[in-house]
This record gives C-alpha cells, structure tokens and sequence, in this order.
C-alpha cells in the first residue's frame, strides 16, 4: 500500500544488482577461457574453471529465482572461491615454476575475502595464504623473490582498501538503520509523524508552490481511550499493531503510486494519497466513511472518524494539517463513523 522504502533496502537492492552483474560476468569470463582451452587440450586448470562456472550460475540461480538477501551468499561464496583457488593452485606444486595468473589469482581471492567476511577472519586466512603461497614459489628452482615481496606489499595493501571498505559499508548500514527506526513507529511499524513530515515536504516545500496535488485523510479511532480502561492496555497496543493491516484491507487495492500510511501519534493515522484529484479522493473516503476495522476476531470492533481535505484546497502545509484535523473533530462531533469533507459538525460526510 505504501512506498515506504527505507535507506536498507535500497542498499540491499544495489547490492543484489551488483551480485547479479558481478555473477553474469563471471559465468561469461569462466565460458569464454574454457572454450578456448578445451580445444587446445588445456585441461591443467579444467577442474577450477568448471567450478568457477558451477559457482557463477548458482549464485545467479540463488539471487534471481530464490530472491536470497546477498548477506546469506557471502559466506558460500567465499568458501567456493577459496575451493577453487586450491584446485587452481594444486597443480602448481609440480610445475617448474608459477605464472603470473596465479600471482593475480591470488591477489583476488584476498580481495574477494575482505569484501566478503568478517575483517579478523578474513586477515587470518590471508596471512595463512600468503604463507603457503609464498612456500610454494620459494620451493621452485628459480623463485622470483622480487615478485614475492611485491606479492606481499600488493596483499597488505588490498587488505587495508578491502577492510576500510567494508567498514564504510558497514557504517553506511549502520546509519540507514538508525535512519529507518528513526522515521518507523515502533507498535506498528509503520512510518511515524516524523516520515509523514518528510514527504509532505517533497510534495510541497516549505519555500515553493506544491508539485503536485494530493489528498490528505487523518483517521483517529473511535473511543479508544474504552478499550484500554476496559480490555487493558496489552489490548490496546494489540488494536493499534493491527490498525495498520485493517485500513490496508479497506483501501483495497488501484492506490495511487506514493501512498503512506503513518501513525501520526497515539491513535490517529493518516493517510497520504499523491496525485489524486477530487474524484478519485472522495472515492477512496467513502470506502472508509463508517466502516469498522477488520480487526482479528479476539479484538473488540471498532470503527474510526476521520478528516479528509485535498492539498489545493489551502495555502500552506500547515494549513493543511489544521485542516485535516479540523475536519476530524467534525466527524466526531458529528457521531463518529464517518470520514468529513466539511468543518460542520452536520451535514453531509464521504
């Protein structure tokens, strides 16, 4: 019903992308070097490929028909890069002497494990990497130390880019999260005062005409105040985790691209619904106008009052919410149940 995006999930979505691309990629790069080394009779290094390969397609398998969250991938990832980097490697104990490709492997595959794990173990299996590596080439007739040390340097300083990386993706979740819970009612989970604020400001800025139209509805529940004197106050945080749903269920579906529904404090709610004019708004009032919630059946029935007004209607945004709330107080002095167009506290309602 909303498009109640948080900062987390647009990181989640970047990051699935970047998974996505990352995993066509290398399917493509693993496709291409094995149809040129088959024909050649290559086959030294035909078990790594063929797993790199397996490797890419489950990834893209797992991100675009299971829809799994990147963070659950890395781990298996990891791992299978780090398998195949062994099968790549075992050959080279019997060769004469070690090709720059392996040198560049490697580099990689430490890239790949401070990208991908935790920093402390990622250092660990680095340290342990570089050591079997480098008695590997030092094991060989002509051991080219230059390129060793230069291997060394390389693998310290991808580590320390890698690591600072990863703490500013971190930082940068941590952030969005306390953004998130800071615009997110902790009962309802749904979005606060604060983040209804928020958007009504990118509708209509506080120094500027409105963009765009929009209609506003604030919706207080009916004598609320009995439910919790009577049923307890468990109860009542009870009705207002499952208000959220049950107007959901009221609107229906066909809302308008932009829709939020917020708690605006205690037990009113409102509605925000961009890009509608008159029409369309008075429709979607009167699919509320004295209807009671569809509360799960241990909860007590209630049904809710509310004021609506449309964003041309006023001058300003603070004209618009003492509008809203105007109207509200109408509705209930008119006998609640009902959702007011007007201020009169009789006449005619949505």
């Amino acid at each position: 019903m909303t498009a109640w995006r948080t900062q987390t999930q647009d990181a989640e979505a970047v990051r699935h992308r970047a998974y996505v691309l990352a995993a066509l990629v290398s399917a493509a790069a693993h496709l291409g070097i094995l149809t040129l080394k088959v024909p050649r009779g290559e086959w030294q290094d035909l078990p790594s490929f063929l797993t790199g390969l397996a490797v890419s397609l489950l990834i893209l398998w797992a991100l675009l028909w299971k829809r799994l969250p990147t963070t659950r991938l890395n781990m298996p990832v990891a791992v299978a890069v780090t398998l195949a980097t062994t099968a790549e490697f075992l050959p080279l104990i019997s060769a004469p002497a070690v090709g720059t490709q392996a040198y560049l492997t490697f580099v990689g595959t430490v890239a790949l494990w401070f990208g991908l794990l935790p920093i402390r173990l990622a250092a660990v299996l680095s340290g342990a990497g570089y050591a079997l590596f480098a008695a590997l080439i030092l094991t060989r007739p002509t051991p080219d130390l230059t390129l060793l040390t230069y291997l060394a340097c390389i693998t310290i300083v991808v580590g320390m880019v890698a690591s600072f990386g990863q703490r500013v993706v971190t930082h940068q979740e941590q952030a969005a999260a306390f953004e998130q819970d800071s615009l997110t009612d902790p009962l309802t989970q749904l979005p606060n005062r604060r983040a209804l604020l928020a958007q009504l400001r990118v509708l209509w800025p506080d120094a500027g005409p409105r963009r765009a139209e929009f209609a506003l509805v604030m919706l207080d529940l009916d004598r609320f105040k009995d439910v919790n004197d009577r049923l307890g106050h468990t109860t009542g945080d009870q009705v207002l985790r499952e208000t959220g749903p049950a107007l959901r269920a009221l609107t229906g579906a066909g809302l308008p691209a932009g829709t939020l529904l917020a708690r605006w404090g205690g037990e009113e709610f409102m509605l925000l619904l961009p890009g509608v004019g008159a029409q369309a708004a008075y429709a979607m009032t009167a699919r509320l106008s004295g209807a009671v919630l569809p509360l799960p059946a241990h909860l007590p029935d209630l049904t809710f009052s509310g004021g609506a007004a449309l964003s041309h209607e006023v001058a300003s945004l603070d004209d618009l919410l003492a509008l809203v709330d105007l109207r509200l107080h109408a509705a209930k002095a008119a006998g609640r149940a009902q959702v007011r167009w007007d201020a009169r506290a009789s006449g005619p309602s949505s």
